[in-house]
Formats: structure tokens, sequence, C-alpha cells
């Protein structure tokens, strides 16, 4: 029999460590067999139950959600669990609702989501949760959950407006000196990115500094020709956050800059790291990156998807893995963590 959950506030202690597309993938696991990783061998002990930790979350098939695959894959091999992850091939919170809808189909101990849209996801939540399904979230928070929000146990991931506005402050304190900012959304109606923007705007507005919120989706020829114009048309703007990495966003929005010669002229930050990234803030063409500390995300919600499968213990609070701050000062350390797999 399952336990009975209540919610947690999130208004206490916060505990910081730092479409039309289907589904793409599908991986499963045991704690005993799982796939080979650079990590110790872990021995699962007679007494700790069989279970399940289903992952139905906003995933796509790119490079950050392959290091919060790592992590969770590690996490349940630490923890002796049945560990199941699905993914899209693009972003769409529709199919993401039905993986939520196929998981809790198959009755997992515990279901790993992202509150990517609430109010599409609610109705779902709630059927998951008369099964007695536990919820751990992570990656993306639900913005109001004392106000008849998303139920579950706990948010692990980063803040994602403090995470913009961590951005905007790289740039005010070791950038240029900003004229006008913008920040480039690629997938709009997103509540995670968008609260990036708005962190971004609100420490630009306290250094008197005008944000412009673009829509660049539609994948990188759209992002591509949207940031093209907003360059040409606004040649005082300096000051940029890309809110994800890839060719659809932070990759478009560097290659304009360079092909425009603003790159000297200009402070370029974003969210997230990739090789790339890394290497451009080594190189000096990118500021500064937000890191959330995927793996940990991934990692920490198999370990206490077990704690409270076997205890009932949950942390009382969030817990935040960011935001991070990769510039200059720490690129190479991170660098060795990237090439471990973990970063």
């Amino acid at each position: 029999m399952r336990s009975t959950i209540f919610r947690h506030t999130r208004r206490g202690l916060a505990l910081t460590v730092a479409g039309a597309a289907g589904v793409a993938m599908w991986a499963l696991t045991t704690g005993a067999q799982a796939d080979p990783l650079p990590v110790r061998d872990t021995v699962c002990h007679e007494d700790r139950a069989p279970a399940v930790v289903y992952f139905a979350t906003h995933a796509i098939a790119h490079p950050f959600w392959s290091i919060v695959i790592a992590g969770a894959k590690e996490g349940a091999r630490d923890a002796c669990l049945t560990y199941k992850w699905t993914q899209d091939v693009e972003f769409s919170v529709a199919t993401t609702v039905e993986r939520m809808e196929m998981a809790i189909a198959e009755t997992p101990e515990v279901l790993i989501i992202t509150a990517t849209e609430p109010v599409m996801m609610a109705k779902t939540v709630a059927r998951a949760r008369a099964k007695g399904i536990p919820i751990i979230a992570i990656n993306v928070e639900d913005p109001a959950p004392d106000q008849g929000g998303l139920d579950y146990l706990v948010y692990i991931g980063g803040d994602e407006e403090k995470g913009g506005y961590a951005a905007a402050n790289q740039i005010v304190t070791r950038g240029v000196t900003p004229t006008r900012a913008a920040c480039f959304n690629s997938f709009p109606g997103h509540v995670g990115l968008e609260a990036r923007c708005r962190g971004f705007a609100t420490r630009m507005k306290e250094a008197g500094v005008e944000t412009d919120t673009l829509d660049v989706s539609g994948g990188p020829a759209n992002a591509e020709g949207a940031i093209s114009a907003y360059l040409i048309a606004n040649p005082d703007a300096n000051a940029f956050f890309t809110v994800s990495p890839g060719p659809e966003n932070y990759e478009v929005a560097l290659a304009q800059l360079k092909q425009q010669g603003r790159t000297e002229s200009s402070s370029l930050t974003t969210f997230d790291l990739t090789p790339y990234i890394l290497k451009n803030i080594k190189a000096g063409t990118t500021l500064a990156a937000v890191d959330q500390q995927p793996y940990l995300q991934g990692y920490l919600a198999a370990v206490l998807a077990r704690t409270y499968i076997d205890w009932g213990a949950i942390p009382g609070g969030d817990i935040l893995t960011g935001p991070g701050i990769v510039n200059a000062d720490n690129v190479d350390v991170v660098i060795a963590g990237a090439a471990a797999g973990r970063r």
C-alpha cells in the first residue's frame, strides 16, 4: 500500500546544491543491470523491494537531457530502482502529457515530471494522484504551487527567474556597459523559459536598461531571420541572453553577432552548457552561462524516489540545483566535469 502524500509548502526552506513529435526513445534498466557508466558498482540489498521510477518529462533529444539521463541512470543504480525514460523528438507539451498518461497506466512507484504547463497538466497529475502515485518534479517548477497548483512532493532544479537575473548580473558587473538588452526565447509559452526572460529583464531594469523579449521559435532558420532582423533594427542593443543552448537559440545568436561584427562590442550570456558554449566562454566570445546542473536533477530524483518508497522520507522544501554561473573564472574545471559526462 502506498502512503498518502501531502503537498509540502514551497514557502519554506530551499536546499541549494550549487509539436508534432511522437515518443522518440525508451530506456529501461534496473539498478543491478544498468547500462555501463563510468561509476562504481552498486550492490543492491535483498531487503530493498523492487520498484519503478518513471521519468515522463518534457525531455527531447538534446545534449542537456543526455546529462539528466546520466544522472537518472546512476541514481537508479545507486538506489536499486528499475528506471524508465521517455522523451520527444521536438518540444511539445501535448505529447509530454500523452507520455505522462502512458506512465500512469503502468502505475510506477514514483513518477517524475516537469511542471512545464501546469494548466494543461493538471488533470493528468490529478489522475496520477488518484491512483496513489507519488510525483517528483524536476527542471521546471509550478509557478504557483501554493495556490492550488500541481500536487507533487518536491521540486529539484534551478530557479528559472533567478537564473535569468544572474545572467543579466554577469553583463552588468563583468561585461560591456549595457545600453539595450534582448532575451531570445525559442519556446514562448514555456513557463520556465519565460521566467528566465523575466528575471533577465528585472536585473536590466535595475540597471536602467530596457529589455526586448524576442520570439525566435520555429527552428534555426526562423531564429536566424528573427535575430538578424532585430540586430539590424537595433544597433544600440549590446546585451543579449539566450534561454537555451543549441542551434535554435544560442548558436544562431552567436553566429549572427559574429556575422554582424558585434561580438567585441556586446556581451552574450546563455543558459545551460554544451561543449560549444564552454569553448566560446574560454575564447571570450560568450561572457557566461547559467548552469542548473542537470546531472543532479536526474540523480537526486531517483535517490529521493527510493527514500520515499522505503521510508516516506522527502525533503521539506525544494532542492535548488541552480543557478550556478560558468564564466572565465571557472570554465576550465567545468570543462573537466563535462568531459566526465556530469556537467
